[in-house]
């Protein structure tokens, strides 16, 4: 039986688990359309992907942890800085992310 995650649950990892921030974000992205993917923005008001304030900063953020080289001596494909920024703004698609978990969309 697979587990059925909540909004706390999701946001609690991401309050804590880096790992939880970086799947967090490139989740989201991957739901972004292919023009807002290309062109880092949100273009479609369609409640799924970034909203337009975040779009920039979070699909680049998701390009460099998808380009990111694990055999690199940094453990994270973020600077902490930009970490600390994609924990701030992943928490805020908590929503959207239980329903990425709980296989809604």
């Amino acid at each position: 039986m697979n587990k059925t995650w909540n909004k706390e649950e999701i946001k609690e990892n991401l309050l804590t688990d880096d790992v939880w921030v970086v799947r967090g974000v490139v989740a989201i992205f991957n739901r972004q359309t292919a023009e807002e993917k290309e062109i880092e923005n949100t273009v479609d008001h369609n409640g799924i992907g970034f909203n337009g304030v975040d779009g920039h900063i979070m699909s680049s953020f998701a390009k460099q942890i998808q380009t990111w080289n694990h055999r690199k001596t940094h453990p994270n494909p973020l600077s902490p800085k930009q970490m600390m920024i994609a924990r701030k703004k992943i928490i805020k698609y908590s929503g959207q992310l239980t329903k990425i978990a709980n296989g809604e969309i």
